[in-house]
């Protein structure tokens, strides 16, 4: 449980979200973060997706970082967060953000040089 509450500890910090702010977002008693920040408490599937919606990641990533879940090594976590983003839009919508990944991946075969590492 330790690993979560670490976990989601920068999951907040990277978002400049307070614990509160969480709280609030996910329906959840501050109470209840507070314990699972201290690692005194299980974090049961009501509660990971709930703060996984509230994060607007995928609930997989969640449960995997609770530990519920095998890790997925075939995508990183913000591959995952673009398909699940893709899955609530539109078709047509996808086809245009593929369009752009695509004359990316172009330009970095190109210009491998200007493609940020990792």
């Amino acid at each position: 449980m330790e690993r979560f509450s670490s976990w989601l500890r920068e999951e907040l910090n990277t978002r400049n979200m307070t614990q509160t702010q969480l709280s609030n977002i996910a329906g959840l008693g501050s109470g209840t973060i507070s314990n699972i920040m201290k690692g005194t408490r299980d974090v049961g599937q009501e509660t990971l997706i709930k703060i996984a919606i509230a994060l607007k990641l995928p609930p997989d990533l969640v449960f995997e970082k609770a530990g519920l879940l095998p890790q997925k090594l075939e995508l990183s976590p913000i591959k995952r967060k673009l398909a699940h983003i893709a899955e609530s839009l539109p078709d047509s919508d996808v086809e245009i953000a593929i369009a752009l990944l695509e004359q990316r991946e172009a330009y970095y075969k190109k210009h491998p040089e200007a493609k940020p590492s990792k």
